[in-house]
């Protein structure tokens, strides 16, 4: 099975079986992945795991079912040339000697966000995989997620015309014991911007194009992790707009189905606004308000009730882990596929979190780009 890295489905055969698929790492994010492999089941099999800690066993075959096989070591299931794809589910420290290594043994990539701790790594990889002739796919989830794909379709509508103003904030309460990789600034690669806040450097990318500056400041409490657990990222979009992002990784108001918020979004137009939050990890309608003047055929989509004041907009109902495996397969398979985070489309991403980083060491706002690929 052979993909073009540049993610063009079209022009690559059909299977004429299911790809296989082995799971390397099966930490606490192996959870949202397994469910999207159920929901997959028709479309591939996971057939092996690699992790070496032989306490997740039964965790393992209660994920991804009684047969599958169990490996220590992960080149082992590298070496397995029944094995079409691998889905790297490991610290950040490791996504790029893993991509590389999975990337030579001739295997198609999907990796857990964020891609790398730096830039440099996401250009390894990104070069490992094009030299391979393999496919590298990002599993930044929120792009796929019902939601977050209705505020990108009520963007690209032009509802809200010019865009001016994007806030995305993440509130959390990350209390991981000492030993935990995630305590580690090294192996995380900083603290909660580059682990959780790009998922909305993502999303911001996503929806409005790419920042040319950005300014952060951050907040350290030594005794939840070396790395950050607050940050504030201020950037101008290369149109012209204002974005503000932020996270705290030390507040219970995201936990709480009467706290503030888990994820908050909000897009402000000149011809309307819209915005969405979830609690408790449980996501409230996307609430759209058109301001007077919209075009009819707005109004005919939208409904006449977002004229008077914010009104919900229908979503898909999809996880987006869910989706983003689906197409995965998809692609994998030859079939026409909505893959939307190839390790290109998502380099960036890493690259404004480095960026945020630079500032808040510089004291000072930092331009984007910072550098062209190195392949």
């Amino acid at each position: 099975m052979k993909i073009n890295a540049r993610h063009s489905p079209a022009d690559t055969p059909a299977l004429n079986r299911k790809p296989r698929i082995g799971i390397i790492g099966a930490g606490g994010i192996a959870g949202s992945h397994a469910q999207g492999f159920k929901a997959a089941a028709g479309l591939c099999s996971v057939v092996a795991v690699a992790d070496p800690d032989a306490g997740r066993t039964d965790a393992i075959h209660e994920l991804f079912g009684p047969a599958v096989r169990i490996v220590k070591d992960y080149r082992e299931l590298l070496a397995d040339a029944a094995i079409d794809a691998v889905d790297i589910l490991l610290p950040h420290d490791l996504h790029m000697p893993v991509t590389v290594d999975a990337a030579r043994a001739g295997k198609h990539v999907l990796v857990e966000k964020v891609m790398a701790r730096t830039v440099a790594e996401c250009d390894t990889m990104i070069a490992a995989c094009d030299a391979a002739g393999v496919s590298l796919t990002v599993c930044h989830d929120r792009r796929y997620d019902g939601a977050w794909v209705a505020i990108k379709d009520i963007i690209d509508s032009g509802a809200l015309g010019e865009v001016f103003f994007y806030k995305l904030s993440h509130n959390q309460n990350v209390a991981v014991p000492p030993g935990h990789w995630i305590r580690s600034r090294e192996r995380l690669g900083g603290g909660a911007v580059i682990s959780c806040l790009t998922h909305q450097i993502d999303a911001l990318r996503w929806y409005g194009g790419e920042p040319v500056a950005v300014t952060s400041m951050s907040k350290t409490i030594p005794d939840r992790m070396e790395g950050e657990t607050v940050g504030v990222i201020i950037a101008r979009m290369a149109s012209g707009a204002l974005a503000e992002l932020s996270i705290n990784w030390c507040t219970m108001t995201g936990n709480s189905p009467q706290g503030l918020h888990y994820e908050l979004i909000q897009v402000c137009g000149t011809k309307g606004e819209v915005f969405w939050k979830s609690r408790a990890y449980k996501g409230d309608p996307v609430m759209l308000r058109l301001y007077d003047g919209a075009s009819p055929a707005i109004v005919e989509r939208y409904g006449r009730d977002a004229l008077a004041d914010f009104a919900p907009v229908p979503a898909p109902a999809c996880p987006g882990h869910e989706g983003c495996i689906r197409e995965w397969v998809k692609m994998l398979r030859g079939e026409p596929a909505g893959v939307r985070t190839s390790g290109r489309a998502c380099r960036g991403t890493v690259e404004v979190a480095e960026a945020a980083y630079r500032s808040e060491t510089a004291g000072r706002t930092i331009s984007l780009p910072l550098g062209d690929i190195a392949v």
